[in-house]
């Protein structure tokens, strides 16, 4: 019918459903509505890079001393290895931030060491991080530390930016300063 107003006029809900019809013998299922999925949370990133004039031996084997922390980083008031486990470090920051950390991987030929957060108070999941340690010949190194996360909200660039100048880049600094005299 060509002047049917109904035809003119679509209702969105009903025009749907006379599109699919039903045969005889057959139910019409309920079909749940249509959301966007979800983007998968992506990873954020912090890094630091620094070059000493310290032998990468030297700088390694305080990296290395995983419980240590306290020893060469200004930002940690105390580094203490869990009883019985010194794979797992209990971290208080100066500022009284409590953390735990977990050693994953530590490779002495590489010089690389890997771990993760146990316990902390950060909007974030999954993190990583990984400390390598380079030679640049006999007296000189470099020190890269990186961390990869999955931010609990947004990109996680601000977050990044904070480990990356408030304790990477301070921290290498700090190590890069030790057996100067």
């Amino acid at each position: 019918m060509p002047n049917d107003p109904q035809r003119q006029n679509p209702q969105p809900g009903r025009d749907l459903q006379q599109a699919q019809p039903v045969l005889p013998g057959q139910r019409r299922e309920p079909q749940a509505p249509q959301h966007p999925q979800k983007q998968p949370q992506r990873y954020a990133e912090a890094r630091a890079h620094r070059v000493m004039d310290r032998a990468a031996d030297a700088v390694w084997r305080e990296v290395r001393d995983f419980p240590a922390l306290a020893a060469w980083h200004p930002g940690i008031a105390s580094s203490t290895a869990h009883p019985g486990n010194p794979r797992v470090r209990d971290l208080v920051t100066t500022d009284g931030i409590r953390l735990t950390e977990a050693l994953h991987s530590v490779d002495d030929t590489l010089m690389t060491l890997e771990y993760g957060f146990v316990a902390h108070p950060f909007p974030l999941t999954d993190y990583r991080a990984r400390m390598e340690v380079r030679p640049e010949g006999d007296t000189r190194c470099s020190v890269t530390w990186t961390a990869t996360f999955r931010p609990a909200e947004g990109d996680g660039a601000a977050l990044a930016a904070q480990f990356e100048a408030g304790v990477f880049v301070v921290g290498l600094e700090a190590l890069g300063a030790r057996g100067r005299g």
